[in-house]
């Protein structure tokens, strides 16, 4: 329940899915209008409280949010992809106006392409493997340089069902950012290979949006 002193008990559901956590609130045996001001409030309220990790109510699509945030401060992004092979990408042009923002990918799936494309180091590859920290800073740098973006995104992991090992275990994904700031994050998700790759796209959106939110 999401209990407020001013609202009484509301029933409060967690829905978690491949893009994240869903909050439902639902009000029962009362008047429509009398239920729907009561949710009303009871969404105030619970956005106040989760406002740091909530995006958007209904169908909203990170990839909109992120091109949206990118739009009000006049930046370009770009992407470099390896497990996800341009499911970031796709998931970016699916929005109506995104050539306004979004200048395009590299899909860099073999390491040689990483190489040659993205400028990563032939060295670190070898010494931290292409599924690390070192490796997805390169290639957010790489997808900068080449697009000639002010801010860009890279993804590398394993979505399995093969390839992991105890050290580098499948759903192990590493994301980097370039422009605004420099970082890299691990994220290890669950799922089949689809819901993992998913999955790295929307942490990799996310990873964005609070890195855009913090400027």
């Amino acid at each position: 329940f999401f209990a407020d002193s001013g609202l009484g008990e509301i029933p409060l559901a967690y829905l978690p899915g491949v893009a994240g956590v869903d909050l439902r609130v639902t009000m029962k045996e009362m008047p429509r209008s009398a239920a729907k001001s009561l949710l009303d409030a009871a969404i105030v309220k619970l956005r106040s409280r989760v406002n740091a990790y909530a995006y958007g109510e209904d169908d909203t699509d990170m990839a909109e949010i992120v091109l949206d945030q990118c739009r009000q401060r006049g930046l370009r992004l770009a992407v470099a992809e390896s497990c996800t092979g341009g499911m970031l990408g796709e998931r970016l042009t699916a929005i109506p106006g995104a050539s306004d923002v979004f200048v395009g990918g590299i899909i860099a799936y073999d390491n040689q392409v990483k190489l040659d494309a993205l400028g990563v180091s032939a060295a670190d590859i070898a010494r931290s493997g292409a599924v690390s920290a070192e490796i997805a800073l390169q290639m957010a740098t790489g997808a900068l340089n080449a697009g000639r973006a002010n801010v860009a995104l890279s993804i590398t992991g394993i979505a399995g069902p093969g390839g992991g090992t105890p050290e580098k275990p499948v759903g192990l994904i590493w994301v980097g950012i370039a422009g605004p700031e420099t970082a890299a994050r691990r994220f290890h998700v669950g799922g089949d290979r689809g819901e993992i790759r998913q999955r790295a796209t929307q942490a990799a959106l996310e990873m964005l949006r609070r890195a855009l939110n913090n400027r």
